[in-house]
């Protein structure tokens, strides 16, 4: 078995801050983080929390819900919360995704604020906090941990804390979107793909994404599995189908007058449906090309058998700029941008 990440509605990467008065530790720093890091350092505590607490759009997880009124009824109790998941694949349309700011590593003995005043006063909940300490501070960064202050602390005289740190960001990335994945993984409970829970699944999607290198996801629906990308923006589509999912989709063709290798290859599960988009408007117009809307299928054995294609710039109906919505372009910004402070 390999090792595993939970499966969350949508993952992407993300932005840590770093915080230290020492101008040069920071620099030395830079030269040992990862390239593939997307990162901000600040020399003050004041400027550093005031970019963390920055007012700005709502993060995705909370967009995806909304409060509506149902017709009616008039009792205020009659409120309902509507979940868009047309929003969660979306969201690669947004630039400014990777500035999500999802760890922080903050120095404790700094002029003004230390750094456990500094974790106090972060308002987001979700973000993860790490402590460089002193040995002579060991005490109070375990009091702060024990707290729930801090997530991790680490002595910085240790000859491989950068090491520690970076082996610690994956773990607290996962763990930040695991937290604020709860409400929508509740949420999708009642009407939840089953795929989201099967562990042989889980280890599948882990081992294709290590494979493709893909660095973000997005559950989607119609048919269902996740929107994947490159940190270069090629977009890949997963379709994820159940048996059950594969009759609807052998009907489907039948009355829609399919050509028989159409129907004969999605009885024998050799090839899976995409079909994406309210299609009648082709059916009416006589213009429904069905070779180009199915592709090879492979089964998977899990806690039920799926069926699963992976295609390559597939047809989207999303807005996304393939020059400067990806991972890979936002860290040429962040390397062409003023240190914040």
């Amino acid at each position: 078995m390999i090792d595993t990440q939970q499966l969350f509605p949508y993952y992407f990467p993300t932005t840590v801050v770093f915080v230290d008065d020492n101008a040069a530790f920071l620099k030395g720093l830079a030269l040992q983080l990862p390239e593939d890091l997307a990162y901000q350092m600040f020399e003050t505590a004041d400027s550093a929390l005031a970019h963390i607490n920055q007012p700005g759009p709502a993060p995705l997880y909370q967009r995806c819900f909304s409060h509506y009124r149902a017709t009616g009824v008039d009792s205020a109790s009659a409120q309902l919360i509507h979940l868009d998941l047309s929003l969660i694949e979306r969201e690669v349309s947004n630039a400014d995704r990777f500035r999500e700011i999802t760890v922080v590593v903050v120095d404790y003995d700094m002029p003004g604020m230390d750094g456990l005043a500094f974790c106090k006063r972060i308002q987001n909940p979700h973000i993860r906090k790490v402590l460089f300490t002193g040995v002579a501070d060991e005490k109070v960064a375990l009091q702060a941990f024990n707290a729930g202050i801090i997530d991790r602390f680490i002595i910085k005289s240790d000859p491989n804390a950068v090491t520690r740190v970076v082996e610690s960001l994956e773990v607290l990335q996962s763990a930040y979107f695991r937290s604020i994945s709860e409400m929508l993984r509740r949420s999708l409970l009642l009407n939840a793909p089953d795929f989201l829970s099967d562990l042989a699944f889980e280890e599948f999607f882990t081992r294709m994404r290590r494979r493709h290198k893909f660095v973000e996801y997005y559950l989607v629906a119609r048919p269902g599995g996740f929107l994947l990308l490159t940190d270069h923006g090629v977009l890949y589509r997963l379709v994820v189908l159940s048996e059950a999912e594969m009759e609807q989709q052998e009907a489907f063709a039948r009355d829609h007058g399919a050509p028989q290798s159409i129907i004969d290859s999605l009885a024998s599960r050799r090839h899976l449906g995409y079909f994406y988009e309210p299609i009648e408007e082709y059916f009416e117009a006589g213009e429904y090309d069905w070779n180009e809307y199915v592709f090879p299928a492979q089964r998977l054995e899990g806690a039920q058998a799926w069926y699963w294609s992976l295609i390559e710039s597939p047809p989207v109906d999303i807005d996304f700029d393939a020059e400067t919505s990806h991972y890979a372009a936002y860290l040429e910004r962040l390397d062409t941008e003023a240190t914040p402070g």
